[in-house]
Parts: structure tokens; sequence; C-alpha cells
């Protein structure tokens, strides 16, 4: 090999040794660069928008630790000052509203407000209907401020537990009627009536009847029996009539019909029966008895 080609070998061995090749830079760059820094600026512009909306609506929304404006979170329970729209059902154990102020429930159409046990059985409700009030109960009462009963309802009866109870028109019972005294408004007259059975009349301590402006009329289609089972019958009036009573007629022999008598009184206004001939004369100490 020549010379010359030796040098020309050496001299392509020393270009290659010194060749560097050009470094590329690592990252982002173009369009792309531009898109990336915009994407992330748009997510700064809604996270800031949500943190300005968030505070907001807690401004606005009065939200606390104790709860959420008019709504607050207390230990005896949840209390709003003011009104309070519910959507659908409400459980509550106890509504009380604030001192020196009503409680209104309101609802567009009925308010239903029932009881359960702890199986979820209904044991009483109360419903507002339109033009309607429905109470389902076993027993309903109403007390006083003072916790005294005013008006009790059951199965079985039903009791006023107040001094006088009025009634302006007419009244129908289907059963009996327990009450101390019975009386009429004033200058009207008391109907006491019964279309279609008897009407009685009883008490332990006895029956008074009294009219001060009027009389006293009883009327019926069948017997008007007076019973006293341990003291008197007093009928105190200026007049006492007793009309339509079978008159006894003996024949001439003076024959005595079985279950005819004299009826009789004593100036102290006691009736007897007495022997169907004869005086009218008591015997004993009839006349002497008490009134």
């Amino acid at each position: 090999m020549t010379k010359n080609k030796r040098e020309e070998m050496g001299c392509g061995r020393s270009s290659t040794a010194e060749y560097t090749p050009v470094s590329q830079p690592v990252g982002i760059y173009g369009w792309r660069k531009r898109c990336l820094y915009a994407f992330i600026l748009f997510l700064m512009v809604v996270m800031i928008m949500n943190l300005a909306l968030t505070i907001w609506i807690l401004r606005v929304m009065n939200f606390s630790i104790d709860g959420m404006g008019q709504l607050k979170i207390t230990p005896s329970g949840v209390k709003v000052a003011g009104e309070a729209e519910f959507v659908k059902s409400v459980y509550v154990e106890d509504i009380m509203s604030k001192e020196n102020e009503p409680l209104f429930i309101e609802a567009a159409r009925d308010v239903h407000i029932q009881a359960r046990d702890e199986n979820n059985k209904e044991t009483a409700s109360f419903s507002l209907e339109k033009n309607k009030a429905t109470v389902t109960c076993d027993s309903f009462e109403i007390k006083d401020n003072n916790g005294a009963s005013r008006l009790l309802v059951d199965k079985d009866e039903v009791i006023f537990g107040v001094d006088e109870v009025v009634y302006s028109g007419k009244a129908t019972f289907d059963g009996s009627v327990e009450t101390p005294s019975l009386r009429g408004p004033q200058s009207e007259s008391l109907v006491v009536e019964s279309e279609s059975s008897a009407v009685k009349l009883s008490a332990p301590g006895g029956v008074f009847l009294h009219a001060p402006a009027g009389n006293i009329d009883i009327n019926t289609a069948d017997d008007i029996r007076l019973h006293s089972k341990y003291g008197s019958i007093l009928l105190d009036s200026a007049d006492i009539f007793l009309k339509n009573l079978k008159l006894s007629r003996p024949t001439g022999a003076g024959r005595e019909y079985p279950g005819v008598h004299q009826l009789c009184m004593c100036p102290s206004g006691r009736i007897f029966l007495a022997a169907p001939s004869g005086d009218c004369r008591a015997t004993g100490d009839i006349c002497k008895s008490k009134r």
C-alpha cells in the first residue's frame, strides 16, 4: 500500500473520531406547549370559580357549625326560626312553637298526622280534609291548661268534664244520658221525648221535676209509672188533677170487686188506698210518716 493511500486512510479515521451528534432537547414545544398552558389556565379559572361559588353559597345559606340558615341543630333537637317547607313525610317525636307564638301547620291539600307503635302499626290518626276533621283512635280526650279532662270519648261513653253543656238546637241520643241536671233554655220549654220507645228517668238519690214558670206535661201512649224503692213520691203543686180514673159502682147487695179501692189523701198530701166501702180512713201510721 502506498504512502498516499495510508495517509488517506489515516485522514479518514481522524475525521470519524472528531464527529459529535446534535443533542435533541426534552419537553413539549410548539403548539402542544401552548395547548397545555391553555388547559392549565382553564382549570385554574374553573377552580377559582368553584371556590368563589362555594363561598357565596355558604354565605347566602348562612352555614355554621350549629346548622344552616334558620335551621339550627341543638342538643334537644332541630330548631327552625321561621317557616319550614317539607316536600315529603316528616317523622318527629315532638313539635313545639316558639314561646308566646302560635304554631301553624299548613298544606296545599290535606293534613294527616299519624302515630305508630314499635311494630310500625298505626295506633291513632288525625286528618284535616276539605270541610272535615277526622280523628281515629280508641280514646279521644280534650284537657284544659290545668290538665283536667273536659271531653272524653271512647267506645262506651262520652264524658263532658264541665259544669254545664249547652245545646242550641235539638240533641239526639241513641243510648242513655247521665247528667246531674237537665233544664231548658230561658223562656223556652224543655221537651224530652222518645218517638218509638219509652223514656226512663232514674237516679240513686231521686228524680226531681220542677217547672217554676210553666207546666209539667207527661204524655204517653202506654202507662206512666212512678216508683220509689226506699223513699216516697211527692207531688207538690197548688192543683193536682187525676183524670179518667175508674169509678167503682158496687151492686145493691154491696158486692165488693177485687182490686177496687178508694183513693184517699192525708192532710199532709200523702195518697193511699182504702177499702171500697165505708169512710176513707187511714189505719196505722200512714199519715204520720214523713213526707
